[in-house]
């Protein structure tokens, strides 16, 4: 204040004074940010990791066309693929390539069981950072961290949906097939063995390019099951396996064989394998099938995303799509009521809050209003401002429970078709009790 006059010096301290006064201890602190960033970790060497990073990325342009969160905060996303030998690694060196360049990390999305264990454990428990997956089933993800959220259930329920199937279906004995080394597959196959219990005939792990894979195949169908059940997640495996199966098929027939199916294997990449040998119908019911997790397709927030999808990428609704949409809403209303609570200053605690609302925005207090992507952004933001909220999203049951798990209805589908032309049928839709 050099060379202003006196009476004008001190009316400028008066005024700092009275505005610093105004402001309570206990306000939020607002630093001057321009975005936050989510750091997204997918498969993106095979064709699920780009689906679903659109289906994802469909909501969170909605929210930033929007206005953003808060006063016009950006969201970013920092996208990295979990590609590699080993899954885990290679997402947990991704996730440490975004802590270290991400400006304003608010947490994770994921994909797979094996990139998320090791993003939880490594980053998400030491540094509170938020992590919420939209397709990672292994059950040893049940309540690892309270920082960890997903939205599908555990690989026993999609076991108990299959298992009940093949009873149905009259199937008694099973052989299972399963990819050696990966946490999703060794998990759901060990699931399938405990719910479907002593017609389980054997397991056999596969590798690619496995030197013993012709012993190994004789070890599956060497007792002759009713079924095989396939549990695998790489299309370079299961490719394989569709591929020496069907050569053994011409001195060993499978016509009198089910094939049973795991979630992962509804995808285009394994629509290209070879599975005549598959194909058609036995007993009265269908060759193979297999169960997913399965939204309501009629429901407004599902129809919305499926018509913002193909609008903005050309991309029809693929498996897990609407949950990866259903996951930007929930980030970025945690992100809206944790700006209203504790503000920026300290992005731990920031972080801490965003964690908190996650699981509270996914199903709210009974009286809570519902609010879904319908309403559009605004809207939502408003009843996040002035209410708890309850998310009524595109795939369906959101309620994420204390152990971190959603439970949500799973479809039957069969494939269908001939080589070139397979497609994917659903049968029916089942409904947890």
């Amino acid at each position: 204040m050099k060379n202003l006059p006196a009476f004008v010096s001190i009316f400028l301290l008066t005024l700092m004074m009275f505005i610093s006064g105004c402001k309570k201890d206990n306000s939020p602190i607002i630093e001057p940010l321009q975005s936050f960033t989510l750091g997204v970790i997918l498969p993106m060497d095979q064709d699920k990791g780009p689906l679903r990073e659109k289906a994802l990325r469909t909501a969170i342009d909605e929210i930033n066309e929007a206005g953003g969160v808060g006063s016009g905060f950006r969201i970013d996303l920092m996208v990295k693929s979990s590609a590699g030998t080993n899954r885990e690694i290679a997402a947990a060196e991704a996730a440490q390539s975004i802590v270290s360049s991400a400006q304003n990390l608010v947490g994770f999305i994921t994909a797979f069981s094996s990139s998320t264990k090791g993003v939880v454990e490594q980053f998400a428990i030491p540094g509170n950072y938020p992590v919420l997956s939209g397709s990672a089933t292994a059950s040893n993800l049940t309540a690892i961290s309270p920082y960890f959220s997903r939205l599908c259930p555990p690989d026993e329920f999609e076991a108990t949906v299959l298992t009940n199937q093949t009873i149905n279906y009259g199937i008694s004995t099973v052989a299972i097939a399963v990819e050696e080394g990966d946490i999703y597959s060794e998990n759901l196959a060990t699931a399938f063995q405990q719910a479907f219990g002593t017609g389980t005939m054997t397991i056999v792990k596969f590798q690619q390019n496995d030197p013993n894979y012709p012993a190994k195949l004789n070890q599956l169908i060497s007792n002759d099951p009713e079924a095989i059940f396939i549990s695998m997640l790489s299309p370079a495996i299961y490719t394989e396996f569709m591929t020496r199966l069907s050569e053994l098929n011409s001195s060993k027939t499978f016509e009198n064989t089910t094939f049973i199916l795991c979630d992962a294997l509804y995808s285009s990449s394994f629509l290209s394998a070879p599975l005549g040998v598959m194909i058609g119908d036995i007993n009265g019911h269908p060759k193979n099938f297999g169960a997913m997790p399965s939204a309501d397709t009629t429901t407004g927030p599902y129809i919305y995303f499926q018509q913002e999808l193909k609008k903005r990428f050309q991309q029809e609704v693929a498996s897990y799509n609407a949950q990866f949409y259903d996951i930007g809403y929930l980030y970025s209303m945690a992100i809206e009521k944790a700006l209203l609570e504790v503000g920026t200053g300290d992005m731990h605690i920031f972080r801490q809050k965003v964690n908190d609302w996650i699981r509270k925005v996914s199903h709210g207090e009974p009286r809570d209003p519902p609010v879904s992507p319908t309403l559009g952004w605004k809207s939502m933001q408003y009843a996040c401002r002035n209410n708890g909220v309850d998310y009524q999203g595109a795939s369906g049951n959101c309620n994420i429970g204390p152990a971190g798990n959603a439970i949500t209805p799973y479809a039957i589908f069969r494939i269908n078709g001939t080589q070139g032309d397979y497609h994917l049928e659903v049968i029916s839709v089942v409904h947890p009790e």
